[in-house]
């Protein structure tokens, strides 16, 4: 289903950011398996949740939980 997709990569995203910081561009580098309308869906439930955050280089994180 969609919406098991967009939790899956929202998952992978997650995943992926926690490894370490990384622009958009480069998050997008590292899916590109994945269809950009999920990808977008994906990250709009993530800022939904607040997990993401930015670092004074103003690259993406995952916000501690």
């Amino acid at each position: 289903t969609l919406k098991g997709d967009v939790e899956a990569v929202a998952g992978r995203m997650a995943a992926l950011l926690g490894e370490r910081q990384r622009t958009f561009y480069q998050l997008l580098r590292q899916l590109d398996d994945v269809e950009y309308p999920v990808i977008l869906r994906a990250w709009g439930a993530l800022r939904e949740r607040g997990a993401l955050g930015r670092d004074e280089h103003g690259h993406y994180l995952i916000r501690p939980t």
